[in-house]
């Protein structure tokens, strides 16, 4: 299964819905979709989707896929990459009115750098990420909190030195 998450922005994301039903109708798709497609104008024809899902929701597509197709936000990535799952990342940009601005990019440029995802810049290159994805082995996302651990305990120490 795919799931599909484009977050919680007020803001629609037509192009990919588009481009997964064109997918879907062209047999290049062919396992099942669940879409979380958020304030999206486009409603999916081919696939299940819902507005929004609840956060437990959300946990069980995610463990249940194989694939995970994402907007750019750092929650959803981070969350996928947890669970070790691959992840095709398409930044929402300014351009198609999917965000204010292009902060997007730059989040998936830094994840691609790690080797961590597979990015879609443009919509057109879906079709190829997803046969890529399944192919490509990617690094495995590491969470050390040693630094926040760090920040935390000196903010205290000051607190209690105060």
């Amino acid at each position: 299964m795919i799931f599909v998450t484009v977050g919680t922005q007020r803001f629609q994301f037509d192009r990919l819905f588009q481009e997964l039903d064109h997918l879907v109708e062209q047999k290049v798709i062919t396992e099942p979709i669940i879409a979380q497609i958020g304030y999206s104008n486009y409603k999916p024809k081919y696939f299940v989707s819902s507005d929004l899902v609840s956060p437990e929701e959300m946990d069980q597509c995610i463990a249940d896929s194989e694939l995970i197709i994402t907007h750019s936000g750092t929650s959803s990535i981070i969350k996928c990459l947890k669970l070790d799952k691959k992840v095709i990342v398409v930044p929402r940009q300014k351009e198609y009115g999917e965000h204010v601005d292009d902060h997007q990019l730059e989040i998936a440029q830094l994840f691609e750098q790690k080797g961590l995802i597979e990015p879609v810049y443009d919509i057109k290159d879906l079709k190829t990420a997803i046969k890529v994805v399944k192919e490509k082995q990617y690094e495995k996302y590491e969470f050390d909190n040693s630094k926040l651990l760090g920040a935390i305990g000196d903010y205290l120490t000051k607190l209690t030195n105060s």
